[in-house]
């Protein structure tokens, strides 16, 4: 199966995983550890599957200055979200 970024991320599944990315990011800010938890947990869900059906292995990655999903090697982002300052 072909992997188009813009594609994948406009599906509902995409949509979906970049909310989950957004969520976890903000309840580790918070330290809400039970609710990042949950969100670490549907993380692995949608990694799996994007290493099942795509053969892509991406990870979450977060600092001060953004988070988002990258490949291991930080050489393709499927998503990137800047910190505002």
């Amino acid at each position: 199966m072909k992997f188009v970024k813009e594609k994948f991320l406009r599906s509902e599944f995409g949509t979906a995983m970049q909310s989950c990315i957004a969520d976890w990011d903000k309840y580790l800010s918070e330290r809400d550890e039970t609710a990042a938890g949950q969100c670490m947990a549907q993380w692995q869900v949608y990694q799996l599957a994007l290493w099942q059906f795509y053969d892509k292995e991406y990870c979450f990655t977060r600092t001060d200055d953004y988070f988002g999903i990258v490949t291991e090697d930080e050489t393709d982002w499927l998503m990137k979200v800047e910190r505002k300052a």
